[in-house]
């Protein structure tokens, strides 16, 4: 169903979002086109219908949109792939949204502050969400977390963006199985917080100039993920100068302390891989009734 040809909707700019919104709370009565039309247009019941019909024309559009796996995704760029992880970059101009697939545990680390829409497969996404700078989310996706049948086909989850500003985060995917198996609720971090996976920590950095942390007590793999410019020199010769979003992987024989070389502070997101420590049951067979 289209928006009658008579009828000429204007989609006033978004607000500015307010301080006295909780955190990660929907708010979707606050939404521009329902607070500002009603404000802005005196009652007419063809206006009244064009602005529904204009709802279910978008609406129909999210439905139809097909899940993908993430690496088919149009709106997301890879940045990284091995036998541990994917790694992917997503970006959501205005009124862009993406309908991505998962058979895997993943993270989001959201590069800047904003809000976005979140929804599931098979659902118009309405509810909005503020997200801060850094926040980093973990959503379980193994064979404790899900149902079989979710295990055949994978589970599917979208972003739509309906602000000015471009929303982008980094995606990680855990290969892994055994990663996070006994968060099955999930869970979000954000700086000075960190989380532990079972099989991997999680942990948000904020180095001021010529600090350090420490080694990890295990030599497994790590992944860093900048959430600002970042100039780290470890042991060895090792150098990371990055900048939001530019992801780097250090080899477990590389792994030392890393300092913050630059002049300003530095923050970003460790993943930090310990072999041994995950002590997840056997997976059951998606197979089986």
């Amino acid at each position: 169903m289209g928006v009658p040809s008579a009828f000429t909707l204007k989609i006033p700019a978004p607000r500015p979002m307010t301080s006295d919104i909780p955190r990660r709370q929907a708010h979707a009565s606050s939404t521009p086109i329902f607070t500002e039309a009603r404000r802005a247009l005196p009652y007419n019941r063809g206006i009244k219908w064009s602005i529904l019909t204009a709802l279910i024309f978008c609406s129909s559009v999210v439905l139809a949109q097909e899940a993908v796996d993430i690496s088919a995704e149009p709106h997301c760029r890879m940045l990284l792939e091995n036998e541990q992880v994917r790694v992917f970059a997503l970006t959501l101009h205005l009124d862009e949204s993406a309908l991505e697939r998962f058979r895997h545990s993943f993270l989001t680390i959201a590069l800047q502050e904003g809000e976005i829409i979140i929804g599931d497969e098979g659902r118009s996404p309405i509810q909005h969400f503020q997200v801060h700078k850094g926040e980093t989310s973990f959503r379980c996706w193994s064979s404790v977390c899900i149902s079989r049948q979710q295990q055949r086909t994978g589970v599917a989850g979208g972003f739509r963006n309906d602000r000015q500003n471009d929303y982008r985060n980094i995606t990680v995917e855990f290969l892994d199985p055994n990663i996070g198996w006994s968060t099955p609720e999930g869970g979000t971090i954000i700086y000075p917080a960190s989380m532990f996976l079972e099989g991997a920590i999680v942990a948000d950095f904020l180095l001021q100039a010529d600090d350090s942390y420490p080694v990890p007590d295990k030599r497994g793999r790590e992944l860093v993920i900048p959430v600002s410019n970042v100039d780290l020199k470890g042991a060895g010769g090792t150098r990371i100068r990055k900048s939001p979003g530019a992801v780097a992987w250090i080899p477990a024989n590389q792994i030392s302390s890393l300092t913050n070389v630059g002049r300003d502070p530095a923050r970003f997101i460790a993943v930090q891989f310990r072999p041994g420590d995950s002590t997840a049951p056997a997976a059951a067979d998606p197979g089986t009734p």
